[in-house]
């Protein structure tokens, strides 16, 4: 049996394997990080690593997505590269922006005497963990890590599925959930004396992130109505966490809402005050497991449906987490694209933002048509349009090709867009409101703060409604959490809980062909 080593920075892990063993399998047994967007089907050649020795030769995928330079040097692919002998793995560093947008401060360094608490988000792509003072509520500082779960795909059904085949699988998905809200709070930088005042946690997500951590069977989650096994909140998760917490802190887990809608939608609702809402509100929370939450000032509705992970930058071939380098935003001056990125950095990728807004500057040029289509003759960036040996077009976004935006992508952002607006949309229906009726819409996530609006509504991703109506706003989930920290906060998750309704989207007569309609790139969809 090989014996396979694995590097990720000053971590070493060392595991035996059978032969023939792919590599990416020997890296999710170590629990070390590891990206595999595609979930290893070998499509999106992003699970790079370095690999010394003790593989078979690589195969024709592995040819077409590394360079000539890379296999020199002994980059493979981790989703094909098979191991035959003894082998040393080395891992890319991974790296999660902190942009945990809010007034941050040091009071928990001067009020020593003062219990803290920890509110975590265990998103599906990213896990956020936020400092609380207990005494009044306040949250004063942030941090971020990569969900390692992503070794198994960027989409929760490739999870569920694991987890459903093989009770070992399911093991390991747990423990990497605990070891990514550990890297979480280790993003904090917090000395051992402030840990040990941490009073209270409580772990926000939305269902299949819910059971994989409590190790609740995954199996009704899978099929249809595709209904959580538990909703109930757990006030006693310390057994389930494995002891990453100090010993005497409390660990909550509060309700599920249904269906795909879970504890982070419910804290959504809390931090924009559904439940107090005098008018009519929406919210959308970004991200792969996209929720959509509409009330009319009287009745809440709820509804998720599987955005994807394009707006993580997921699955999109120039796509970035929110590092140093990612473009956040992007401007077309003559035939030279303008990138806004984080830390001013020269671009490495273009995050969820940054999408949405390089996708609208094509759109208003006429690079990329109404339909999705690149333009075979495009009025301008002409010079910056390939079209591939086997038909699809692309385009340049840098001068040296290092950065290309595919056909591909404008698809998946399309179908991202589309099923966040049929959402919203149907909602609205079911509601008996309009558009118009709706005094605030709130647009969050792990990059909401960061939205141009004018982008979101010009392809058409919410209604057309007054720009100023719109809310971006950053970590509405992970803020929501630290409001449930508090007896009242967590009785009033509940209490959201219970008044919340969630309704099945799918299956709504109208929902498929809507959904097909609002694909198009214009606030009004297209026709097929």
């Amino acid at each position: 049996m090989p014996q396979v080593t694995v590097i990720y920075g000053e971590k070493q892990q060392t595991v035996m394997v059978e032969a023939g063993t792919l590599v990416g399998e020997a890296v999710a047994a170590t629990g070390l990080p590891l990206e595999q967007p595609c979930a290893g089907r070998g499509t999106c050649g992003k699970c790079k690593v370095l690999l010394e020795s003790g593989a078979a030769p690589p195969d024709a995928i592995e040819h077409e997505n590394l360079t000539p330079g890379e296999l020199a040097v002994g980059n493979r692919l981790a989703c094909r590269a098979r191991l035959t002998g003894d082998a040393q793995v080395t891992l890319a560093p991974i790296v999660v922006y902190s942009n945990k947008i809010f007034k941050a401060s040091n009071r928990y360094k001067r009020d020593k005497n003062v219990p803290l608490g920890l509110a975590i988000d265990l998103g599906s792509t990213t896990v956020a963990a936020f400092l609380t003072m207990l005494d009044n509520g306040e949250v004063v500082a942030g941090g971020g890590s990569l969900n390692q779960q992503t070794v198994y795909g960027g989409d929760v059904i490739s999870r569920l599925a694991a987890a459903k085949s093989d009770p070992a699988h399911a093991e390991r998905l747990h423990k990497l959930a605990l070891a990514s809200i550990n890297q979480a709070v280790d993003s904090l930088k917090l000395p051992a004396s402030v840990l040990q005042r941490i009073q209270r946690a409580t772990i926000v997500c939305n269902p299949a992130m819910h059971h994989l951590l409590a190790q609740i069977p995954v199996d009704t989650l899978a099929v249809i109505p595709f209904q959580p096994r538990q909703t109930a909140s757990i006030r006693d998760a310390a057994a389930i966490t494995g002891g990453i917490f100090p010993p005497h802190t409390q660990v909550m887990l509060p309700p599920l809402i249904g269906g795909f809608v879970g504890s982070d939608a419910l804290a959504c609702l809390a931090y924009f005050n559904f439940d107090r809402a005098s008018a009519p509100i929406a919210a959308v929370d970004l991200g792969t497991n996209g929720e959509v939450m509409v009330t009319d000032g009287r009745r809440i509705l709820t509804g998720s449906t599987a955005a994807g992970p394009a707006f993580e930058g997921v699955n999109i071939s120039c796509g970035s987490r929110a590092v140093d380098g990612a473009i956040v935003e992007v401007r077309l001056n003559g035939s030279d694209f303008v990138f806004n990125t984080i830390a001013n950095e020269p671009p490495v990728g273009v995050t969820g933002s940054g999408l949405l807004s390089l996708t609208q500057q094509l759109v208003q040029a006429g690079v990329i048509e109404p339909s999705g289509l690149i333009s075979r003759q495009p009025p301008r960036l002409a010079e910056r349009v390939r079209t591939h040996p086997k038909g699809a077009r692309y385009i340049e976004l840098t001068p040296d090709g290092r950065l290309l935006f595919k056909q591909w992508d404008v698809r998946e952002l399309q179908k991202a867009k589309g099923a966040i607006r049929a959402a919203l949309d149907l909602l609205l229906q079911q509601l008996g409101l309009q558009a118009t009726d709706l005094e605030r819409i709130y647009l969050t996530g792990s990059f909401g703060g960061q939205l141009n609006v004018e982008a979101v509504l010009a392809l058409g991703m919410i209604p057309p409604v007054r720009p100023e109506v719109v809310y971006p706003v950053a970590n509405g989930a992970g803020l929501g959490a630290a409001l449930f920290l508090s007896d009242t906060g967590f009785a009033r998750a509940e209490q959201l809980a219970a008044h919340a309704g969630q309704i099945n989207l799918e299956s709504l007569p109208d929902f498929s062909s809507h959904y097909v309609t609002m694909m198009g790139l214009d606030p009004h969809g297209f026709t097929p």
